[in-house]
């Protein structure tokens, strides 16, 4: 999804990757958030990976992040937004849409059907193997894994208007 009202719609019980391409070089700025709309169910965030958080240095400058850099400028999360990883996992038990809400920063998401053991290799691999850090997981086992951020059980008209602090 690389424009604003993109969506997808997804239905099932499974797990979900979401890539982010953070791309600064076309257009850089306030970064809108997606949100994920009409939530019929359960929807967890379970790891981060991908080998680097979008804030990280891509190189040997620390000036230089997967957010921009000096030359083109640097992509600004809304206040409170978790920093997300290059790849971030979710796990559905239900029905949702995830809408790309592009407005000011450029991104795009690439959204994928994974599993738990493609989530494990991807969070268990790090900088010995050449990524810039080990990932992360966020279900423990116990039902604690955060719902993600800008998530509603609602459909608004305008999906930017998704509160950042869910309640469902």
């Amino acid at each position: 999804m690389n424009h604003r009202g993109e969506s997808v719609a997804l239905r099932g019980k499974g797990y979900v990757l979401v890539r982010w391409q953070i791309s600064p070089q076309y257009r850089s700025g306030s970064l809108v958030m997606p949100a994920w709309t009409g939530l019929k169910g359960r929807l967890f965030l379970v790891a981060s990976g991908g080998g680097r958080r979008t804030d990280d240095p891509l190189g040997t400058d620390p000036a230089v992040t997967g957010m921009g850099n000096p030359a083109v400028g640097y992509d600004v999360l809304p206040p409170g937004t978790r920093q997300m990883w290059q790849n971030e996992y979710f796990h559905l038990d239900g029905s949702v849409t995830l809408i790309q809400n592009e407005r000011g920063a450029d991104y795009g998401l690439s959204v994928f059907p994974t599993t738990w053991d493609a989530a494990e290799k991807d969070v268990t691999t790090g900088p010995t193997q050449g990524t810039r850090r080990y990932g992360l997981v966020r279900d423990t086992g116990n039902d604690s894994a955060p719902v993600p951020q800008y998530l509603t059980r609602t459909t608004p008209a305008d999906a930017a208007t998704v509160p950042q602090r869910s309640r469902v």
